[in-house]
């Protein structure tokens, strides 16, 4: 293992293990005793390992029991158990380097964490295992709990996603990625009828095996959560963005027991048309703020997902957060709420004790598998913070130092901001429910609101205008579209850069309008740049590439260069068989336009039928 940090050695126990013992492992410490009052005693736990409880390709997760030892004052005593992960780590296949993850572990075990992770006792090593002792929770994970249940009402869902999204915010703002987020990560300490309580688990170690033996980009496990930017249907963003998109799939499951969308083809679809399926939430009964919340954390693009400390701060949670203080019940022993802390993560493994191992398996083949902080302390005790207009006084009349003023200006302002991304997030959540018009409504408040506060060029602000014209020009409103666009393009490459992914896809959209305004000249010399930039920035099978060369095809098509747009739809089809599939809506809608582009096309010298077309042969 390369050089270790202090924390990661503090937290490194003193092990061997006893021949011929069914496998008991020593632990020694070395410490002082207040209670007689020595400086230097040498005490040991005895441990003997009693089943397995989990596991997967690269371990197993044990249920173990103290026998002998145990230090005044820990957990353990005789009789305790624990939980201990043991991962198989194949030295043949080189090192791997488990810093970051044991750090995290070791950092989200301090008591200040200790509500939202899985409390970690210390790691060890074998001769190729890595070992990590943590406490034993005895429900299992949420995977077998939602497993022959029906869908859980939507407060408890409410709950659950909350306590997640204090996990990741912790995460998140200490500089760590889950990266693994489902609900077989997510462990159950308590459950109705008592008060919900889960905490996370498994983040990270597995997948660093996974990259350090070359199988990172293999899709294997739960696809289901992966975010579309890991399947690589559309540029990556901020790896906090993928556990933002985890999440989102989760509150779904728990909402309808089906995924969002069941193959990676359906996933390719909603990136290429923005169609959600809205409708299984609505059939479930969910209310409005919680179908404004899924679509939030689900947008296809990560840079326009939610962060977690702006979903603390939506409609759909603050409603929990902001309940009278008299509907809770909070105790410090079994706390309902934990005030939100924007502070770190971790990875262990799911374990399953009271559904049989035979259970979790039926379980398993039958389902298919920037940042704004908000101050919510006074928002959790139901207050409600008003900013002063007026010179501030402290409750003993004197005077607030400037500095103090400006602080609280500045909270302000983050307060504002944090509206108007709410507001813009209702809008996106209407387009995506096709509601055009009330999407169009609210996103021009929203604009006008960050163009006040933000300035015309701010990033947020150019966001904003962009989904406006996205907006207006689904309602065909192509006229109107096209000069919002084009104000959105024109600010982005200006903030952003001709190449970015955001400027790219404004640029196509821009095209969009011009193309059915009739401008085919004009559409083809926006299509054209934006095929350019996607092929240089995304690649050439891109999903979105392949969109912008099948639109270049359909603007030359309508100019009758059907020599030209026959060229551009083979492109087109040649890449959509190989990443949608031959049988895809949108492979067939190119094979089409194909087709007829070579029935009006006039007869060409047939030494240009092999062509090169960007490294593919016609």
């Amino acid at each position: 293992m390369a050089r270790i940090s202090d924390l990661i050695r503090d937290s490194k126990l003193e092990t061997y293990f006893l021949p011929d013992s069914g496998v008991e492992t020593v632990h020694k410490f070395q410490e002082s005793d207040p209670t007689s009052g020595l400086r230097l005693v040498t005490r040991s736990e005895h441990w003997q390992r009693q089943k397995r409880i989990g596991g997967g390709g690269f371990g197993s997760v044990w249920l173990e029991k103290c026998t002998k030892g145990g230090r005044p004052g820990s957990t353990a005593q005789d009789g305790a158990v624990r939980a201990v992960k043991q991962i198989d780590t194949d030295t043949r296949l080189g090192s791997i380097d488990f810093n970051r993850e044991l750090e995290a572990i070791a950092k989200f075990s301090h008591p200040r964490y200790e509500r939202c992770f899985v409390k970690s006792f210390g790691w060890y090593e074998g001769p190729s295992q890595l070992f990590i002792a943590m406490e034993y929770l005895e429900v299992g994970d949420l995977f077998v709990y939602l497993y022959k249940r029906p869908p859980l009402p939507e407060a408890e869902a409410k709950e659950i996603a909350y306590q997640i999204l204090d996990g990741l915010t912790m995460m998140h703002e200490n500089g760590f990625a889950h990266r693994d987020l489902k609900p077989n990560n997510i462990l159950i300490k308590s459950h109705p009828p008592d008060k919900w309580w889960i905490k996370l688990a498994d983040f990270g170690i597995t997948k660093r095996i996974e990259e350090s033996h070359g199988k990172s980009t293999t899709v294997k496990g739960t696809p289901r959560y992966f975010a579309p930017e890991i399947w690589g249907f559309i540029e990556r963003g901020s790896a906090y963005a993928a556990d933002i998109w985890a999440l989102g799939e989760i509150v779904f499951e728990i909402f309808t027991r089906k995924p969002a969308f069941a193959t990676p083809g359906s996933l390719a679809s909603y990136k290429a048309q923005q169609d959600f399926p809205v409708t299984m939430l609505t059939d479930a009964g969910i209310s409005q703020p919680g179908v404004d919340f899924v679509l939030s954390l689900m947008c296809p693009n990560p840079n326009d997902r939610m962060t977690a400390t702006s979903a603390m701060s939506s409609a759909w949670i603050q409603s929990l957060i902001l309940q009278p203080p008299e509907t809770k019940e909070v105790t410090e022993s079994n706390p309902l709420i934990p005030s939100p802390v924007t502070i770190m993560t971790e990875e262990f493994a799911s374990w399953t004790t009271k559904l049989s191992s035979e259970v979790l398996e039926d379980a398993l083949h039958g389902m298919s598998s920037s940042t704004t902080i908000v101050d919510t302390g006074n928002a959790a005790q139901g207050k409600t913070v008003k900013p002063q207009k007026e010179k501030v006084h402290s409750s003993l009349q004197t005077a607030v130092p400037a500095v103090m003023q400006v602080q609280g200006q500045a909270k302000t302002l983050e307060l504002r901001r944090t509206e108007l991304e709410s507001q813009h997030q209702t809008g996106v959540s209407l387009y995506r429910q096709k509601q055009y018009k009330e999407a169009e409504a609210t996103l021009r408040q929203a604009l006008q609101g960050r163009e006040k506060v933000l300035g015309n060029e701010h990033q947020e602000t150019l966001r904003s205008a962009h989904w406006l014209g996205l907006s207006l020009y689904r309602q065909k409103q192509y006229k109107k579209a096209e000069p919002m666009s084009r104000r959105a393009l024109e600010g982005r490459e200006k903030v952003l850069g001709h190449n970015h992914e955001e400027t790219l896809r404004t640029a196509h959209w821009l095209g969009h309008s011009l193309y059915h305004q009739g401008q085919y000249k004009e559409a083809e010399k926006i299509f054209r740049q934006t095929l350019q930039g996607r092929e240089k920035v995304l690649g050439q099978d891109s999903t979105d590439t392949l969109y912008s060369t099948h639109y270049l095809g359909l603007s030359l098509y309508r100019q009758k260069r059907y020599n030209e747009a026959e060229d551009m739809f083979r492109r087109a089809l040649h890449g959509r068989e190989k990443t949608l599939g031959y049988d895809h809506e949108e492979t067939i809608n190119t094979r089409k336009y194909m087709d007829a582009a070579r029935m009006r096309a006039p007869r060409r010298d047939p030494r240009l039928s092999n062509v090169n077309l960007g490294g593919r042969s016609t």
